[in-house]
């Protein structure tokens, strides 16, 4: 017997719908069994902390903390720092074999951007600090930060003498990256302009005189684009 074609749509979405929810369900609780198995990572010896050597002259670049969880085996988490605005902006964490740690993260990173070893004090002051610092211009860390930052353990942040300075000469410096849409710019010079005020922070984003006027930033134009 054939189903009716409109029976067998349904059938079909029903099917799509629970295939969906499976998938779902399997993504939280693998990234619950990864939250979990992170923080009892925590507790073992610091291998690696460093950031690249392009982060004071750039901005912006991944800091780095390991730890051996034994077995041949490296819990790491990677966060992508922007020290002139918005902190945290994305986080990579997992445990991976020893070999692949150090092929897809540390000497990959080396290569490219040369890297700065520093106390693992050092490094969670510089990610904490970057956060609190841009939540103070009203922008939350990367969704993933607080699962993350499990890596920290007991290091003592305070430890570390080095005084840290953010923003660009003084002022909150807002760069869009390759994948920042025009509305998420918008977003974002929009907030540093209620926080900041008109003239107390600077941005260089990828957006048209007409876009920053269809946002509400034509204020913020030069004179000859309003």
């Amino acid at each position: 017997m054939t189903l009716d074609p409109r029976k067998r749509q349904k059938k079909l979405e029903r099917k799509k719908a629970k295939d969906k929810a499976k998938r779902q369900a399997l993504a939280v609780r693998e990234s619950k069994t990864l939250a979990h198995r992170f923080a009892w990572a925590a507790e073992g010896p610091v291998i690696d902390s460093f950031l690249p050597g392009v982060l004071w002259e750039q901005g912006i670049g991944s800091v780095v903390l390991a730890r051996d969880v034994g077995g041949g085996r490296v819990a790491f988490a990677s966060f992508l720092l922007d020290i002139y605005c918005l902190g945290v902006k994305d986080v990579f964490f997992e445990i991976a074999s020893h070999e692949e740690y150090v092929r897809v993260l540390r000497d990959k990173m080396k290569r490219e951007f040369g890297i700065e070893k520093q106390s693992p004090e050092f490094v969670r002051k510089l990610v904490e600090e970057a956060v609190e610092y841009a939540r103070s211009l009203g922008f939350e860390p990367h969704p993933d930060y607080n699962q993350a930052k499990a890596i920290f353990g007991d290091i003592d942040a305070s430890l570390c003498r080095e005084e840290f300075s953010f923003g660009r000469e003084g002022k909150p410096f807002f760069i869009s990256g390759p994948n920042d849409s025009p509305a998420k710019c918008s977003k974002i010079v929009r907030t540093l302009a209620e926080r900041c005020g008109v003239g107390a922070f600077d941005y260089l984003v990828r957006l048209t005189p007409s876009q920053m006027m269809s946002a509400g930033l034509g204020s913020l134009l030069p004179p000859a684009d309003r």
